[in-house]
């Protein structure tokens, strides 16, 4: 460190790097690095993070040993590099259930509901509310559950599964994921 990168106080003494809490920091961020690698990959393009960070979180799943603490020093520091706190409010978001709020989950059900009803409005609505969506994809898991609850319908009342169907829950694990325009929304 040369004297140009130095900060000093108002004394004109230099302010020394408290390196315990430098390393509880980067400590931090090795934790955060082993959580991420259990993700699976598919997840990582969710996540604001480059390329480099999301091959070498890749390419750290096949690792053991040694190489894998070497390279959890490698990830700590890109993710170091990028907006730590950023990468993990989004991963937050994204990959714990429990902050979908009780609000939120119920606006999902009528949300899902309203679609399956074939409601004309709820489309602009989404449209609104959020901000990647695949209109193909909501469509297509629409028809999903409206052809399994007319199977159901068709079925004697004892005969009939209590479950929602797969294509309901892929439709709510799908808005959950979703990014919305204005976060105060939940």
């Amino acid at each position: 460190m040369n004297d140009a990168e130095k900060e000093y106080d108002e004394f004109g003494r230099v302010i020394r790097v408290n390196r315990s809490e430098e390393k509880r920091r980067r400590d931090a961020i090795k934790t955060f690095a082993q959580e991420l690698l259990t993700l699976p990959s598919a997840q990582y393009a969710l996540l604001p993070i480059s390329h480099t960070l999301q091959a070498a979180l890749a390419e750290g799943k096949r690792l053991t040993g040694n190489a894998l603490k070497r390279h959890l020093n490698y990830l700590t520091r890109l993710l170091d590099e990028h907006d730590f706190e950023a990468v993990q409010q989004a991963h937050q978001h994204v990959n714990h259930p429990f902050l979908n709020t009780g609000a939120k989950i119920q606006r999902i059900q009528n949300e899902i509901e309203r679609l399956v009803a074939e409601d004309d409005e709820i489309i602009g609505e989404l449209f609104a509310r959020y901000a990647d969506l695949d209109i193909q994809h909501i469509r297509q898991l629409t028809r999903g559950v409206q052809k399994y609850r007319a199977e159901q319908a068709a079925l004697a009342e004892e005969a009939r599964d209590r479950s929602p169907g797969k294509h309901y829950r892929q439709l709510q694990k799908y808005f959950q994921n979703l990014a919305l325009i204005n976060p105060e929304d939940e």
